[in-house]
């Protein structure tokens, strides 16, 4: 058996890898232009969770959208897109949070959209954004419900709506909306299910947001697909009624706390039930709970006493999709993979070693992270 203390280095040189391999991947979506990218980023608007998590094609897209409204103040379509291209762009950056100044920026799109169309189905769409994930900010997206009910761009808000008020019969609705005609991008299902089967039995995970919450859910009502995982979304937690909601699922002694990482840490001392976090968190979940996690394979095992997770890992690691086209989720993968490649070459394990590195070596290039890897030390010119 490894030690412990040594398993918790490999673990978080890998995790420190998997960040900044992130960082760099957005940096590096500056390229110029081409035509094919600029009618791309003319075309309306998506959601981060039908393949909109290109930095620099959402920057393109808000750029353009923003000549176009300044040239036609009235186009509502184009305050609109601006709007969602300009939010999008900040999730992206931001792995999945919009920072104050930004927000300032979507307030005045939001203000100017008003102006234009007021009480539209876009100007409700804006104001439900801003104000997400207050509960308050639902009754906006009610409006825009009751306006158009079969705009797409609903579909994913109505998921949180549902999952906010535990409204099975809702969530079974839209979930099933998301996969027939939501636009959902094929890869997220993969790491979807994936993420699924990283947690154990009877499980509960927190997920991040758009690109894991969503395609999870689904996975789950949809396909019947690991229905004893709990799937939280961290974002939700702002809202007390949904933190009790979950703690009661979780048959969780005590009180619920407040929002953020010291929730999960609680809810891991206060429950029988396994707890797991998602590697597309934030961060600073990860920072907070160090010395804590063990991977998992596309989450962590949250836990207060030291966990032999490497045989569990090596099992589950063969039987995951590993999907490429998952954009920045497909990037978590690094982090098991490279976690079982310093095990094995702590054990001097040629055999396994040079197997592990064959297999990562192939994954980074076809999503383009091996600068990262060479980087990191991970891999050898």
């Amino acid at each position: 058996m490894m030690p412990f203390p040594h398993h918790r280095r490999a673990l978080w040189t890998a995790l420190l890898l998997a960040f900044n391999g992130v960082l760099m991947a957005q940096a590096n979506t500056e390229a110029p232009k081409t035509d094919a990218q600029v009618t791309q980023a003319r075309a309306a608007a998506l959601e981060t969770y039908q393949g909109a998590w290109n930095v620099g094609q959402q920057r393109d897209a808000a750029e353009l959208w923003n000549t176009i409204r300044t040239e036609q103040p009235a186009n509502t379509e184009a305050q609109y897109n601006y709007f969602r291209s300009t939010r999008n762009s900040s999730l992206a950056t931001n792995n999945g949070r919009i920072p104050a100044s930004d927000k300032a920026t979507l307030e005045g799109a939001a203000n100017e959209l008003e102006r234009v169309a007021p009480g539209s189905f876009e100007s409700n769409m804006a104001n439900f954004y801003l104000g997400y994930p207050d509960r308050a900010a639902f009754t906006e997206l009610g409006k825009a419900y009751q306006k158009a009910p079969d705009r797409t761009e609903l579909i994913g808000p109505m998921i949180d709506r549902a999952m906010l008020d535990n409204d099975g019969a809702s969530l079974e609705r839209w979930t099933r909306a998301l996969r027939t005609r939501g636009g959902l991008a094929p890869g997220l299902i993969d790491a979807a299910s994936d993420l699924l089967q990283s947690v154990d039995a009877n499980g509960i995970v927190f997920t991040n947001g758009d690109m894991d919450t969503y395609p999870a859910v689904a996975a789950q009502v949809v396909d019947q697909q690991r229905t004893d995982v709990l799937v939280v979304d961290q974002r939700l937690l702002a809202d007390p009624g949904y933190r009790a909601q979950v703690w009661s699922a979780s048959d969780a002694s005590g009180t619920a706390p407040g929002p953020g990482p010291s929730y999960a840490k609680a809810l891991c001392t206060s429950t029988d039930r396994p707890v797991f976090l998602a590697l597309s968190l934030d961060p600073s979940w990860f920072q907070a709970l160090r010395g804590q996690l063990y991977a998992s394979g596309l989450a962590f095992r949250l836990s207060n006493t030291p966990q032999e997770n490497i045989p569990v890992l090596e099992a589950r690691w063969g039987l995951l999709r590993k999907p490429a086209n998952a954009g920045p989720m497909s990037r978590n993968y690094l982090l098991p993979a490279t976690v079982l490649l310093q095990h094995y070459r702590s054990m001097d394990d040629e055999a396994n070693s040079s197997r592990m590195e064959a297999e990562l070596r192939k994954f980074a290039e076809r999503i383009g992270a091996t600068p990262e890897l060479y980087k990191a030390g991970i891999l050898k010119h």
